[in-house]
């Protein structure tokens, strides 16, 4: 059994907006940017393989990831960006997914995890405004294994999303 996510990559143009964020403030433990993804749906411990063949049948489409439209924090200590646009996304990875997930289950509330704060401190940059989308295309499946140094990401498949059909939702005649 491992520990495992489906999730989606940043962009660059993304990478480099919340590169020029204010990451000095030592009340927080920030995530190293290789690690910022928007995670579809977590797996606390489940077969790799079981996983891999449910990843293989996701039926989903591009989607655009809609940052911001502030800095917050999810639950007492996750300092995130918000990301809409995806609950359609992660509904269809949740459902070729269904029988691996945990019984109790979060609902989805699409974000990247910039850090983690320190005790009880709000740190300053809870506020800042940010903007900006992305395209997401592809769907990444990673085993996270929990270490002394934090957690280690592995890819164990990655996968483009069906392109939508353009001609379908086009009013031209």
């Amino acid at each position: 059994m491992a520990r495992a996510f489906i999730s989606v990559p940043l962009d660059e143009q993304t990478q480099e907006l919340l590169l020029r964020l204010d990451r000095r403030q030592a009340d927080v433990n920030w995530v190293h940017p290789e690690k910022w993804h928007v995670t579809m749906q977590f797996f606390g411990a489940v077969d790799l393989d079981d996983l891999r063949d449910c990843f293989e049948k996701i039926e989903a489409f591009q989607a655009t990831g809609t940052l911001g439209p502030r800095i917050t924090q999810l639950g007492d200590r996750n300092l995130v960006v918000p990301v809409r646009g995806l609950s359609e996304l992660a509904d269809n990875v949740r459902k070729s997914t269904g029988r691996l997930a945990p019984k109790q289950e979060l609902p989805f509330v699409g974000h990247i995890t910039l850090g983690r704060t320190k005790g009880d401190v709000v740190p300053e940059i809870v506020g800042t405004t940010i903007k900006g989308n992305f395209r997401v295309d592809r769907l990444m499946l990673i085993k996270s294994v929990i270490g002394s140094a934090g957690a280690a990401h592995t890819v164990v498949d990655s996968r483009s999303l069906i392109p939508m059909d353009v001609s379908a939702h086009s009013n031209d005649i």
